[in-house]
């Protein structure tokens, strides 16, 4: 997965920030920052999780800039659940054709 360019870079202890780095799967650690209440506070701890960063620097993105890493961490989410849906259709069909 590319970085996220940020459009409006910040400054986070002494150090700017102007990119994104998010890893190119999902751990059982990002699916566990769903266990916070809110929807936002959800989706600020996956992408603190999936970018190694802090939830406080995710905090400070600019609007636009947090849709835009939202967005990323929502296809790598999607990304995992059409791997799950396709396993799913190959242990039904293989269910099938053992029952027939």
């Amino acid at each position: 997965m590319p970085d996220l360019i940020l459009k409006h870079p910040l400054t986070f202890s002494k150090k700017t920030i102007d990119k994104l780095k998010f890893r190119n799967y999902t751990t059982a650690g990002d699916y566990l920052s769903f266990d916070k209440v809110g929807g936002v506070a959800q989706r600020i701890a996956l992408i603190a999780s999936l970018t190694g960063t802090d939830e406080s620097l995710i905090e400070q993105l600019h609007g636009p800039d947090y849709l835009a890493a939202e967005r990323m961490a929502d296809a790598l989410l999607a990304a995992d659940n059409a791997v799950d849906d396709e396993n799913a259709d190959s242990e039904d069909a293989a269910e099938k054709k053992s029952s027939e």
